[in-house]
């Protein structure tokens, strides 16, 4: 797993999720850009996840975990090179503090599946409250993580 922010972990490139753990260099790599990482190849064949959090939460509850082992399972079925992992949040709060907190939910969500073992390169971004929804009852929809998994052609 490579990460670019200087973070201690383990790394096996290209591997699939559930292969033994190697110990290797990790980077994650923070980009705060809106652009998506398009699936392709056989991890597309698992498609996403999203996981949803509390509000001013970074915490999986037993639901986000159930979801992110089963699409770990399916991942350590294919070839994956990266897994682009995408922190929003709702309006509350400030954009900064928003940001900090979409980043601090993609972390999470890539440490979990990276304990789950998928040991390739992961991709953390944080959307904060960009492109929310304006209405509140709706904010718990943005209480989120998107994980996406891509292959190189």
């Amino acid at each position: 797993m490579r990460i670019h922010l200087i973070v201690p972990a383990l790394a096996l490139l290209g591997a699939a999720c559930g292969s033994s753990p190697a110990p290797h260099t990790a980077t994650i790599t923070h980009d705060h850009s809106m652009a998506t990482t398009p699936s392709s190849g056989d991890a597309a064949a698992c498609g996403g996840a999203q996981v949803f959090f509390a509000n001013g939460s970074n915490e999986l509850d037993s639901g986000a975990m159930a979801s992110l082992d089963g699409y770990a399972g399916c991942l350590s079925r294919h070839e994956v090179d990266t897994i682009t992992i995408v922190g929003m949040t709702d309006p509350e709060g400030t954009p900064t503090d928003n940001l900090i907190l979409g980043r601090a939910r993609a972390l999470v969500v890539a440490n979990y599946l990276h304990a789950a073992g998928c040991e390739v390169d992961f991709v953390i971004r944080s959307f904060g409250e960009v492109g929310a929804l304006e209405s509140e009852p709706l904010w718990p929809l943005e209480r989120s993580v998107a994980v996406t998994a891509t292959t190189t052609p």
